[in-house]
């Protein structure tokens, strides 16, 4: 209230003072501009020049209004098409999660020109196009993508192969896929869906090419590669085993064991993969590759199955392989197959009597058919019929231990006669 009564008291003598100094002397100005002239007092200019700046002060800040109110206009309307444009891909990527692809397509599309990140809606509605079988509608977003979002080549190389995977196209997922591992050779998922892709090829050997990649970028658990690499180390050898028929059995042996060759170490000495080696080896006739596979995992890594097989073999030198199993002998004495393969090398060194102590060795340790069948076919030949046809009957005895309980004609008999007598 004070300071109000102040500016209004300084008002009255600041308009008192400029009173009297009007009266004292008006003053003059004259403005001109070629044939126009004005005249006027000094004070009236004053008033009109301080009018003119009023004038232009309040014509800029209309101004600036007007124009602040068109951009917030603008704002306006940009937020709410983000707004909606949001709104859309939430409810879009929830009909995509919930299966309801043309809606999933449609809402995505829409909402991409206005969305912050476009490359996502169109992947997106790509993968929703596909999986509502509009393989022309799947390309045209992907391309979109690629026009919306310049460099995005890895994201939208990946959602092709995706997708050309789950429409069994494993031919056009293989092509994007080695395109993307050029440029991004340690990619963990390229990685993870070319063996998709190998697997759904059957193309072992690429496979097994591809697994210590697989195995550096930790893709799966150890065991989960272990098998994966040892399956298609399997599938490897089984086709390079098989003889086409315009195929030399030669030519196909030299196949498999190059093949073979390739097969990391560690993988060699497993088991399963030896015994598909060796028996294809056998079965193409090349028993002296097949006796150095054998004897090489052996003496890394003992098996009986693959002992047992040992015995089979007919290679260069018998003796040099009786020699082997006798050195193995020596280490697995317990083992009833290394006595049947000692036997059954003892029968190709012509060494009967050996023969027929290993065979009865083994049957000492375990009985198989196969000992009793080895044995009593020496004793045949040895004249001992009567012991021939006690491990025939043995033999037999082992084998129908196995099979599964059936009724027999002398059980039926004995049935009618336990009812006759109760009746």
């Amino acid at each position: 209230m004070k300071r109000l009564f102040v500016l209004i008291l300084l008002a009255l003598v600041a308009s008192y003072y400029v009173a009297a100094k009007i009266a004292e002397d008006a003053g003059y100005v004259l403005l001109s501009y070629k044939n126009t002239t004005i005249e006027t007092s000094l004070w009236i200019g004053l008033v009109l020049l301080v009018a003119l700046v009023v004038l232009i002060y309040v014509s800029v800040w209309l101004l600036i209004r007007v124009l602040g109110s068109r951009s917030m206009v603008r704002r306006w309307s940009h937020n709410f098409r983000h707004k909606r444009s949001v709104s859309k891909t939430t409810s879009g990527l929830i009909d995509l999660v919930e299966g309801n692809w043309k809606n999933a397509q449609k809402k995505l599309s829409q909402a991409a020109p206005q969305s912050d990140t476009p490359l996502i809606n169109y992947l997106s509605a790509a993968r929703a196009a596909a999986a509502n079988n509009d393989p022309n509608g799947s390309e045209l977003f992907l391309k979109k993508a690629h026009d919306s979002t310049p460099g995005a080549e890895l994201a939208i190389g990946i959602t092709k192969a995706e997708i050309d995977i789950q429409h069994e196209h494993y031919e056009q997922a293989l092509a994007s896929l080695l395109v993307l591992r050029q440029s991004h050779p340690k990619h963990k998922h390229v990685a993870q869906l070319l063996q998709q892709v190998y697997v759904a090829m059957e193309d072992w050997e690429a496979l097994q090419e591809l697994t210590p990649l697989l195995r550096k970028l930790r893709v799966a658990s150890d065991a989960r590669l272990d098998d994966l690499e040892k399956q298609s180390v399997l599938k490897t050898l089984q086709r390079a085993g098989q003889q086409k028929p315009d195929q030399d059995q030669r030519d196909c042996a030299n196949q498999l064991h190059r093949a073979w060759l390739r097969v990391p170490v560690k993988i060699r000495v497993l088991e399963e993969v030896a015994l598909q080696y060796v028996r294809n080896m056998m079965t193409l006739g090349d028993a002296t590759r097949a006796e150095v596979a054998l004897r090489e995992t052996l003496d890394s890594e003992w098996s009986d199955m693959l002992v047992a097989d040992y015995g089979l073999l007919a290679a260069d030198s018998v003796q040099t392989q009786m020699k082997t199993a006798e050195r193995w002998f020596r280490k697995h004495k317990d083992s009833a197959e290394l006595q049947l393969t000692l036997g059954r090398l003892s029968l190709r060194n012509q060494l009967w009597g050996k023969a027929r102590e290993f065979f009865m060795a083994s049957l000492a340790l375990r009985e198989t058919p196969e000992a009793h069948a080895e044995l009593g076919r020496l004793l045949k030949h040895m004249g001992e019929q009567e012991a021939y046809q006690n491990h025939v009957q043995q033999g037999f005895e082992v084998i129908a231990a196995d099979l599964p309980a059936m009724p027999m004609p002398n059980e039926q008999r004995t049935n009618i006669a336990q009812m006759a007598a109760e009746s």
